[in-house]
């Protein structure tokens, strides 16, 4: 019996070395080191075909001597096959690990295994530096306002708009710095900031009259009167004004219209030389006659036409004249005339005028009086006839 089962032991040997043969592995071919080897030849011996060959020829063997065999408990058996599986599966499982770890990319693509690795394994962590404090701006800046608070700047340096902004303040149309908006700053300064504002304004403005001169050569020079009085007249303008901190800077007039026109003055002034005639003398009228006088003087001639009689008793009208008796005395003859007038002879008969004033009786029948009343008063030369 024992002759027999080394016998089926020898068998089985065989049958698996011609196993071997057959799939063209020799024992020579393998290296146990190898584990891609050693894990092929377990793959291989572990095939479902081996397996229920090597179960077969186990229970041959069995059979034959049941009980003088040496051959290991079939439990035993599948028990070191299951091992030899279990470490077959962990040298494959360690190699499959292994090769992706092999192709896994770099994410930095620069090589450096170290950059995948956990943080703190492998490699020590930089510690953070603390962050320098910055320096203090160098420059103070500050803005003076008319109609809210100042603004103190510290400044590197900067524009006069920027450095605003920094502070929270925008510049606007109303506010104006001494300085340009856009000039840099980068020195300690004082800025005032212009506060503008503007107003619209209704007036009613007077238009002051003029006065007109009037030149005459029959009123003797250096005498004058008002022919016409002068009065103002009256518009409505519309203004815009503007304020520079609270005070009227400009104003500029938009609009206007008048709603009374002025009414000039109008002066008459003398040209005609002013003399005083002495000694006797003749004196020619118009149509020639002849008249002798004892002296000439000048006056002023004016006109009235009042009714009744006059002061010597005389009735009024043409030729007579009013004057003052201590210059002329009442009775008295005179011959009037200037270079634009020849009155002729009158007669003194009235009295109420003082000094050199003749008061001549005329109305609207008088052959002088369209040029003589216009005016109201001439200076003329008085003659004192014989």
């Amino acid at each position: 019996m024992l002759v027999i089962g080394v016998y089926a032991a020898s068998e089985i040997s065989g049958a698996n070395n011609r196993s071997g043969e057959e799939s063209g592995i020799s024992a020579t071919d393998t290296d146990p080191s190898d584990p891609e080897e050693r894990e092929s030849k377990t793959e291989e011996s572990t095939k479902p075909e081996e397996r229920e060959g090597a179960e077969a020829s186990s229970e041959d063997a069995d059979e034959s001597d049941p009980e003088g065999s040496t051959e290991k408990d079939p439990e035993e058996s599948d028990s070191e096959t299951n091992s030899d599986e279990k470490e077959t599966e962990d040298k494959k499982d360690e190699g499959d690990a292994s090769s992706e770890r092999e192709t896994e990319p770099d994410p930095n693509g620069d090589g450096d295994e170290s950059d995948s690795a956990a943080p703190g394994v492998g490699r020590e962590t930089e510690p953070e530096s603390a962050e320098e404090p910055k320096p203090d701006p160098k420059f103070t800046v500050e803005f003076r306002f008319w109609d809210r608070d100042p603004i103190v700047a510290k400044t590197d340096g900067g524009t006069v708009r920027q450095i605003l902004a920094d502070n929270g303040y925008t510049l606007d149309s109303l506010h104006v710095p001494t300085i340009g908006a856009d000039e840099y700053v980068a020195y300690d300064a004082v800025i005032e900031v212009l506060t503008l504002s503007y107003e619209t304004v209704n007036l009613t403005e007077e238009i002051p009259y003029t006065t007109d001169y009037v030149y005459s050569d029959s009123l003797p020079s250096g005498q004058s009167y008002e022919t016409t009085a002068g009065s103002n007249g009256y518009k409505q303008v519309m203004y815009t004004i503007e304020y520079i901190n609270g005070e009227e800077n400009y104003r500029s007039l938009d609009s206007e219209y008048v709603t009374t026109y002025p009414q000039n003055r109008v002066v008459t002034v003398g040209t005609a030389p002013s003399y005083v005639v002495e000694g006797a003398g003749v004196i020619y009228a118009a149509d020639g006659t002849a008249y002798s006088y004892s002296k000439a003087i000048t006056v002023t001639t004016t006109y009235y036409n009042l009714g009744g009689n006059t002061a010597s008793g005389l009735p009024v009208g043409d030729g007579i004249v009013a004057t003052d008796p201590s210059v002329i005395p009442m009775g008295t003859s005179i011959y009037l005339k200037c270079d634009t007038l020849d009155l002729g002879v009158r007669y003194a008969a009235d009295t109420g005028v003082y000094g050199n004033w003749v008061d001549v009786w005329m109305n609207e029948s008088s052959p002088y009086f369209s040029v003589f009343a216009p005016k109201g008063v001439w200076e003329m030369t008085c003659y004192i006839l014989n």
